[in-house]
Parts: C-alpha cells; sequence; structure tokens
C-alpha cells in the first residue's frame, strides 16, 4: 500500500495529541480550515473517519488505535533527521518551567555537558499552562493533569520559606517576628495566592492583618523582585540555596510550609527510550540529592 501523504499525517498528530483543530492550527501555524483539510484528505485516503465531529470533538477509535503509530513514525523521522544533520548526534530538546531551568538546571548543565560533550542540547522555557510541543523530548514543570503518552517522575516536592534580599531589611521596618511582616512589602504570584496566610498561620503567631501581596505573573519575576530589595518572596526550597550561600538572600524564619504542588519531569513514551533521552532522565534524577553548584 502505498504511503499517506505525510502533511496530512503531521496535522493530524497535532490534532489528535490536542484534541483541538483550533490548537493544532494555533501551533502549526495554519487556519483551522486548513486543518480540517488535511484531516479530511487523510480520512478519504484511510477510507475510514478518524475524529468524531459534533459539539465535542474526540477521536474515534480508528483514530485513536492510528495516532500512536504516527506520533512514533514521526518521532522516529525526526530523531534520524536530527541525528544526521548534527553529523550522527540528535539534538537533546528540554522544555519546561523558565523558573525551574533558570535556577535549578542551568547551574548544574555544565556538569552535564562535561559528562556529555558531544550531545547538542536546545532548551526552550515556557509558562506552566504551555502544551508542550511536538518536537520535544523532555519536559520539566508543576502539577498538571496527566498528558496522554508522556511518563512523569517527580523531582520536588514544593517546600517554602520567607526570603529576601540583606538590602531590603537594611533599609525595611524591623523584622524580629512573623507578625512584623504586617509592616512589609510581600511578594507572590496568582498560583500562590493563598500561601502567605498558610504559611503565617503555621508559625502559631497571634493573628495580624497582614498586606495586600504584590503579584507577579510568574515565580521567576517574584523571586527576581526579592533579589532587587522589592520585598519578601516565600522562595522554594531546592531553588534558593546557593543565593543564600552567597549572601543575595537571607531567611528570616526557619519556618516551611509544604505547599501544593511539585515540578516533575516527564518524557515521551518511547520503546526503546532515545538514548539522549534516557541520559537526561537518569543524569537528573541522580542530580536530586546533589547540593546545587555555587554562583
Amino acid at each position: 500500500m502505498r504511503l499517506p501523504p505525510l502533511n496530512a499525517v503531521r496535522v493530524f498528530e497535532a490534532a489528535g495529541r490536542l484534541n483541538s483543530f483550533s490548537r493544532a492550527a494555533a501551533e502549526l501555524h495554519v487556519t483551522p480550515g486548513a486543518v480540517s483539510r488535511q484531516v479530511a484528505k487523510l480520512e478519504d485516503f484511510l477510507g475510514q473517519a478518524l475524529f468524531q465531529r459534533g459539539a465535542e470533538m474526540r477521536l474515534t477509535e480508528a483514530g485513536e488505535r492510528y495516532l500512536p503509530v504516527v506520533r512514533d513514525a514521526l518521532e522516529r523521522l525526526r530523531d534520524g533527521t536530527q541525528a544526521i544533520a548534527a553529523g550522527g548526534q540528535a539534538t537533546l530538546h528540554i522544555w519546561g518551567s523558565r523558573f525551574f531551568i533558570r535556577l535549578w538546571l542551568l547551574p548544574r548543565l555544565p556538569a552535564f555537558q562535561a559528562l556529555h560533550p558531544g550531545l547538542p542540547v536546545r532548551i526552550t522555557t515556557a509558562l506552566p499552562e504551555d502544551e508542550p510541543p511536538a518536537d520535544m523530548d523532555v519536559a520539566i514543570g508543576p502539577d498538571r493533569p496527566a498528558l496522554a503518552g508522556l511518563r512523569s517522575h517527580k523531582l520536588l516536592d514544593r517546600i517554602v520559606v520567607p526570603v529576601c534580599s540583606p538590602d531590603y531589611l537594611r533599609h525595611a521596618a524591623p523584622l524580629r517576628t512573623p507578625q512584623d511582616l504586617a509592616h512589609h512589602a510581600l511578594l507572590q504570584t496568582p498560583r500562590d495566592a493563598d500561601d502567605w496566610q498558610r504559611w503565617y498561620a503555621l508559625t502559631g503567631a497571634p493573628p495580624v492583618r497582614l498586606p495586600r501581596p504584590i503579584t507577579f505573573t510568574s515565580t521567576d519575576m517574584a523571586y527576581s523582585a526579592a533579589l532587587d530589595g522589592l520585598g519578601i518572596a516565600l522562595g522554594r526550597l531546592g531553588f534558593i540555596e546557593a543565593d543564600l550561600q552567597a549572601g543575595r538572600l537571607v531567611q528570616p524564619f526557619d519556618v516551611a510550609l509544604r505547599a501544593q504542588g511539585a515540578f516533575h519531569l516527564m518524557i515521551r513514551e518511547a520503546d526503546p527510550l532515545p538514548a539522549r533521552i534516557a541520559i537526561f532522565r537518569d543524569w537528573i534524577l541522580a542530580q536530586l540529592d546533589s547540593p546545587a553548584p555555587s554562583r
């Protein structure tokens, strides 16, 4: 039997993975109508419907069977193409949280490159709500609903403590007890909007009215604001140690809050797993108990 049209196959994979013609169109930079036409072209070739159209679009039984076949074929084609283009070594594409990549991964990446000097690496940062692209090898991000075709490994729980810059403390109101926080600028993101109240309750201090925090769109921005002396943030253990050791941050209180959420490593399910992915998975899991290098 002759091969199906490659462009239609690629469009079907995106639509099936994202369960949406419009999201597939956005990823592929085409119109939803173009996605619909390509899927219809593939359905005509196969003689079977791949999607049930209606108020809620979903894959048919044939589509459910065909999607992993197509995904595997496209990944093999991508890997082989990258290997040829890179002179025999495919590129490791790491996609994920800007906060995690900047504060946890990048300080450790020189050690990984020293172990694997011939492995090309490409890094793409993303927001927590972004969908992993089709060409990523590994994704690193916070808790989210299980994604089809991805295997998850927990990396770090979300344990937070107050941190601020020494310069901020020199110019701000005294900060001797948790109650003094009522006179300080608190920093947060929408995702952790209630963490300051939970942390304060954990201290057992008498109730006070905490100030309304300054809210940032990302954890990365809130953390940078703390380093710049804007106020006090709830820093995550596993990320703040290098800045504490270097004196760029101080921790005014020892109480730690185990908050909701954790960072996970997510990799595409494949058998066999490409060597570059297995190498990175084993390395990053082994790094969890290692201290961060000084910056």
